[in-house]
């Protein structure tokens, strides 16, 4: 591969990360100010997921994914419905979730579990917008820093990005949210696709977000 494909690579990377910020953050608040800011609740919560947050990432991906890998610059999309992609993903999942749960108890925030609060919505949003994220994330990006720089310097590159996606937490959080990512990417390589990485982002949403 040459610097110029390596460099390349890297670039369309970088627009797919730079994508969630502009355009998306303007469609998101023009889409929801012609609807006068409706409130976070009910298919509210849904709309956003499926159409507003990660959606536009998602297709840029899903265009140039397809574009680089006909020119052979980089493997083809991959999703291994395989079996055991769903054991390696719960694995992960239940694994972070482990990691989270000790964080917040040995920071001395555990107070901030409380009792199971189960939304219907903000579970079906998660479906949607975690999947984009996947696709993004441990899909796209990470593919395409891998076939630029290596495995490695890409999970790493590709998991930071994704913590600082997650701004509306304090910094120890999103440092965290890298760590954890990290282990998606590499449960993505060891399954050979994006299953096991979606089923562990849903994994520890489903079971943590309505106690936490």
């Amino acid at each position: 591969m040459t610097l110029g494909q390596r460099g390349a690579l890297v670039g369309a990377a970088a627009a797919a990360y730079l994508i969630g910020f502009w355009p998306t953050w303007w469609v998101r608040d023009t889409v929801l100010g012609a609807f006068d800011n409706p409130a976070y609740q009910g298919i509210w919560i849904l709309i956003p997921h499926v159409f507003l947050y990660s959606t536009l990432p998602a297709v840029f991906c899903l265009a140039a994914w397809s574009v680089l890998a006909r020119a052979g610059w980089m493997p083809g999309m991959r999703f291994s419905l395989r079996l055991s992609s769903l054991g390696w993903g719960l694995g992960a999942g239940l694994v972070s979730i482990a990691v989270l749960v000790g964080f917040f108890v040995v920071t001395g925030q555990a107070g901030a579990f409380h009792e199971p609060r189960l939304n219907p919505w903000i579970m079906a949003a998660n479906i949607f917008s975690n999947f984009y994220e996947e696709y993004v994330f441990r899909g796209f990006i990470l593919v395409a820093l891998t076939a630029a720089l290596g495995f490695w310097p890409a999970a790493i590159i590709s998991s930071i990005a994704f913590g600082a996606t997650h701004a509306q937490y304090p910094l120890e959080l999103q440092a965290l949210i890298a760590v954890l990512a990290v282990l998606w990417a590499w449960v993505g390589k060891r399954s050979g696709g994006l299953l096991a990485p979606y089923t562990a982002h849903m994994t520890l949403d489903w079971l943590i977000d309505p106690i936490l």
